[in-house]
């Protein structure tokens, strides 16, 4: 891939992989909104906040899941069902952080 997603693409991107993703954000290096529901974006703020040493975040509970990951340019949360994989989540989110940067995948 050549082209750099623009924000809006890349969450439909990530909807279309999983049926679980309910939903998201992408967020700038610098914390402003690029894509995504605005009543997200605080929330979303605080758990990168809270976690601001890691690059990849994964809360877990009984009926939800948040998955969080951050590149120097961008940083994608996700609001999922109980049912993400996880392992498979988090990949995604790396590759799509590489898409939004317009680094080109390697082939599988």
């Amino acid at each position: 891939m050549t082209d750099a997603l623009t924000p809006d693409q890349a969450l439909d991107y990530l909807r279309a992989l999983s049926a679980d993703i309910r939903d998201g954000v992408v967020l700038g290096a610098d914390g402003r909104m690029l894509a995504g529901p605005p009543e997200l974006a605080d929330p979303a703020r605080a758990l990168l906040a809270a976690a601001n040493e890691a690059d990849d975040i994964e809360v877990a509970t009984s009926g939800a899941c948040v998955f969080a990951a951050r590149s120097d340019r961008h940083a994608i949360v996700l609001a999922c069902g109980c049912y993400a994989l996880p392992a498979l989540v988090r990949y995604d989110l790396r590759a799509v952080l590489g898409d939004l940067a317009g680094r080109r995948r390697e082939a599988a």
